[in-house]
């Protein structure tokens, strides 16, 4: 039986490491916010051994490009384990939501580099929409999975 509760999101925390299905996830976001009236918080996590080595003009620049002015947005830089900041934000924050892309690793080099998105997917206290990069060119043919 379908329940007729609404889940209201007011606030979405989107994790931006500044590649495409991280901008894709920014995307579809700034969509959600838009329509639902939520408020954005975007998370950059430097996970440089030097703090403050990475650029944070970039992030600025992906928000100013994908999240119309309508869109009520605050910028989070913080240090340390991706994973590890987004819960932690995710639940400090009081967000509703987080959005995140995924760079869809498999196989051997995910389990070397591990994947984010499935470490907060299964750890995060907060609802979690996870995206790709779906745009028709990519090198894969645009097929997701494959």
């Amino acid at each position: 039986m379908w329940s007729t509760r609404v889940m209201l999101f007011t606030r979405i925390l989107v994790p931006m490491d500044l590649s495409e299905p991280a901008v894709e996830a920014l995307r579809l976001a700034a969509a959600i916010a838009m329509r639902v009236g939520a408020r954005l918080t975007i998370l950059h996590v430097d996970t440089s051994p030097f703090p403050g080595d990475e650029h944070p003009e970039g992030v600025h620049r992906a928000v100013a490009a994908e999240v119309p002015s309508s869109v009520g947005v605050e910028v989070v830089f913080e240090s340390g384990e991706p994973a590890a900041c987004i819960n932690r934000l995710a639940v400090d924050g009081e967000h509703d939501l987080v959005v995140m892309g995924t760079h869809g690793k498999t196989g051997l080099e995910r389990v070397i580099l591990g994947s984010v998105a499935e470490t907060v997917v299964r750890t995060c206290a907060v609802p979690v929409l996870v995206t790709h990069d779906r745009r028709p060119n990519r090198a894969d043919g645009g097929v997701p999975g494959s």
